[in-house]
């Protein structure tokens, strides 16, 4: 039986060896980890488990799309593919990781939470509709109805800035690293990726109305990457 508060992964996985890999880095990483070897366990652990989220063990190797697509059929929480061969366009918006990359898998499977309107948080944790708010300072970020406030006022975020604000508020205060934000967006922490960022983080910026040389809300930290504050 999943912790209470830990976040609870279906690991779908044939090959017991990475399967036994992967599962370690998660634990390591906080999340609850029941794990199934066949398409006929990962059924079964989807209806008597209730996860939080799914990964799915896809490419060369994996079970396929075609697995994927069954869970999408069955279940409506979050969902990872998790390859660990090419990552195709098709695979693309379910968060496709690579599992040499345990900060990748991490945050893809908050991202993919996010998407289904969890909040980066575990389902039925008794905590009702507050884990899908955040406040800092006057602002107000509601993940599940993916709206953002400021002092009262919506503010008209792209899905990309969307993102990055959440990202950051999930440890406001702590600066997180424009690898991580990368990873978190994209799956990718390419050099060309972050001057994308960047761009994003401008725009973001200016719908606050910050200050360019004295930030309240986004703040740079110099060699790292950025941080939420109030």
């Amino acid at each position: 039986m999943a912790a209470a508060g830990r976040i609870r992964v279906l690991l779908v996985e044939p090959r017991r060896i990475y399967a036994a890999t992967v599962a370690r880095h998660l634990r390591a990483g906080g999340f609850a980890v029941e794990v199934a070897y066949s398409p006929g366990a990962a059924l079964t652990g989807l209806r008597e488990r209730d996860p939080d989220v799914v990964v799915v063990g896809v490419g060369t190797q994996g079970l396929g799309t075609a697995m994927l697509d069954r869970i999408r059929q069955e279940t409506q929480v979050g969902v990872v593919a998790l390859s660990d061969g090419d990552i195709t366009p098709l695979l693309v918006s379910t968060g496709v990781v690579c599992v040499g990359d345990i900060e990748a898998l991490n945050v893809r499977i908050r991202l993919a939470l996010r998407r289904c309107g969890v909040g980066g948080e575990p389902r039925g944790g008794g905590h009702g509709d507050e884990t899908h708010r955040r406040e800092i300072g006057d602002l107000r970020i509601d993940v599940a109805a993916r709206r953002v406030f400021l002092r009262d006022e919506p503010l008209p975020l792209t899905r990309t800035e969307f993102e990055i604000l959440c990202t950051l508020a999930e440890s406001p205060g702590e600066p997180v690293t424009c690898r991580q934000l990368q990873l978190s967006l994209w799956g990718d922490a390419s050099d060309g990726g972050r001057s994308t960022l960047g761009v994003h983080v401008g725009n973001l910026r200016r719908k606050l109305g910050e200050d360019p040389h004295s930030p309240r809300y986004l703040r740079t930290v110099r060699g790292t990457g950025y941080c939420l504050t109030g």
